[in-house]
């Protein structure tokens, strides 16, 4: 998040919730947060013991999720790579079917 973006944040709870409750909803803001990662710390815990394993979280922040999203995307826009994948899974569907089946004859006048 830019420096500019955080001002924008603040500029706007300075004037929705004003100067004098500012600080004491940043407080409890603060608060709930630190209640919420204790809850959270202590189900994770709670599983660990159960399970006896460890969890791997996904990594949340905004610069991982920007950069995850970027890649799902690059992945969705690869249309030369996905055609390859389909061509490659029908030769082994047909590879399974032990022949190599004609393709039938379609007529493009007729549709």
């Amino acid at each position: 998040m830019a420096i500019g973006d955080i001002f924008v944040i603040l500029l706007v709870c300075l004037v929705v919730f004003g100067p004098e409750r500012l600080p004491e909803m940043a407080r409890q803001a603060g608060r709930l947060i630190g209640r919420l990662h204790l809850l959270t710390q202590g189900a994770l815990d709670q599983l660990k013991k159960e399970t006896g394993e460890e969890l791997k979280l996904p990594d949340l922040r905004v610069g991982s999720l920007r950069a995850q999203a970027q890649d799902y995307l690059r992945e969705l826009m690869d249309i030369d790579a996905q055609l390859a994948e389909l061509q490659r899974e029908r030769q082994r569907l047909c590879a399974e079917l032990g022949e190599e089946r004609e393709r039938v004859p379609f007529d493009h006048e007729a549709t």
